[in-house]
């Protein structure tokens, strides 16, 4: 996963809702826990970005609001004009998935009513990847049982296939 942030260094963002606890110094930290963590990390200051690039990259950004069904239009402008906030008064947070050219997601962003920011998603995103060592270690534990059962297979006899393609048979039924 690779993060972009997208905002302007001269601006301070702008006392909506949708910066709510916005503080760049604070968002920098996140973004150095999850490099710590396996997440690259991209930041573009659009204060020496020319406007068409800024334009890009705000219609780059809507691309996943279509499938995913959340509205980024008043967000990062407003009806009549849609992204002249973007990366300047409301910074935003590109989300690249490994081998996907556009993003998957954006922040902040409007759902149901509610509004993610960039804060909240950042926190959820460093506590869920803290938890992820977790699921390795069972992993780790289910290879230990599948060596034990190749082991006792062993001592059966074969039997023609291998315990790998016995627990996916027995998941299928």
């Amino acid at each position: 996963m690779t993060l972009k942030l997208i905002h302007h260094s001269q601006t301070p963002p702008s006392a909506s809702p949708d910066n709510e606890g916005f503080d760049l110094r604070e968002i920098r930290t996140s973004l150095e826990r999850l490099e710590k963590l396996g997440v690259s990390s991209e930041i573009v200051d659009t204060m020496t970005t020319p406007d068409e690039d800024r334009t890009d990259l705000y219609l780059e950004a809507t691309l996943p609001t279509a499938r995913k069904k959340y509205q980024v239009r008043q967000v990062f402008g407003s009806k009549r004009h849609a992204g002249y906030l973007f990366g300047r008064e409301v910074p935003a947070l590109l989300v690249y998935e490994p081998g996907k050219p556009y993003p998957v997601d954006v922040y902040p962003h409007r759902s149901r009513g509610r509004t993610i920011t960039i804060r909240a998603f950042l926190e959820g995103l460093v506590n869920t990847l803290k938890k992820a060592p977790v699921v390795v270690e069972r992993r780790r534990a289910n290879r230990a049982l599948v060596e034990r059962m190749d082991r006792l297979r062993e001592k059966i006899g074969p039997i023609g296939v291998s315990v790998v393609e016995l627990v996916r048979e027995g998941r299928r039924r």
